[in-house]
């Protein structure tokens, strides 16, 4: 039990120190283009196509907005009308000419999407079924992988030094109620990002594994005073 506790505390403060990493190396000055600024270079990605109603930002970092569903990066949003699949390509060819480089494709909804970097910005065009959308972010720090692996390595080397010195037992509950499944996570989350960009950086995880997690933890906390409730020796009288 101690190998597996020593390699558990190693898994445990790597992902602590991939967290921190991905946090530090994460973190950019870089701005978003004004509603003005995203209308002119999505007028160099699809010239002559009209935008259909105003601009969506979200100038955050990271995080939610309300109503939004999903949680992720400050964008700034230009909509448009045409549902033509050839739509994607010819705006690609545009991007391109314009500087627009670093390009990832996938299979979207109906269409084609993809993304591309310039400078200090990631544009992606999706289609969400209503039509295209060209969104632009702030690209990810080039810091962002290295800062994460080097926390992730001495983290680890951290843990395993300190294994042997901890008590199995609760290295053990705490691994895998806690940390694992952010790790496991964590790790399926960049590797999905890495494909698409903007990457999320790992710290990320950690907002849903809180939503996550604190329901199944207050579950099991619940759970234990109940049995140790009904352990506890009946008082005898005298």
């Amino acid at each position: 039990m101690r190998v597996w506790a020593m390699l558990l505390t190693a898994i445990i403060l790597s992902t602590a120190g991939a967290t921190a990493g991905s946090w530090l190396g994460g973190r950019t000055t870089a701005h978003l283009p004004t509603d003005e600024g995203a209308r002119r270079l999505a007028a160099e990605i699809v010239p002559g196509a009209a935008p259909e109603g105003q601009v969506n930002r979200r100038d955050y970092a990271y995080g939610f907005a309300l109503g939004d569903d999903d949680y992720g990066p400050g964008f700034v949003d230009v909509q448009y009308t045409d549902k033509d699949c050839a739509f994607p390509g010819r705006a690609l060819d545009h991007a391109t000419r314009a500087g627009w480089g670093d390009v990832h494709r996938r299979h979207g909804f109906q269409c084609d999407e993809w993304s591309a970097r310039r400078g200090d910005l990631v544009v992606t065009l999706t289609d969400g079924g209503g039509g295209p959308a060209l969104t632009f972010y702030r690209a990810t720090p080039a810091a962002l992988g290295w800062a994460t692996l080097l926390g992730a390595v001495l983290g680890a080397l951290l843990g395993a030094a300190l294994g042997t010195r901890l008590r199995p037992g609760l290295v053990l509950v705490l691994g895998a109620l806690a940390v694992l499944p952010g790790a496991a996570l964590g790790s399926v989350g960049a590797v999905l990002n890495a494909m698409f960009p903007p990457a999320l950086p790992f710290w990320t995880v950690w907002v849903f594994m809180v939503y996550l997690l604190l329901p199944f933890w207050a579950a099991l906390v619940l759970a234990g005073f109940v049995v140790r409730k009904l352990r506890a020796p009946e008082a005898q009288p005298a």
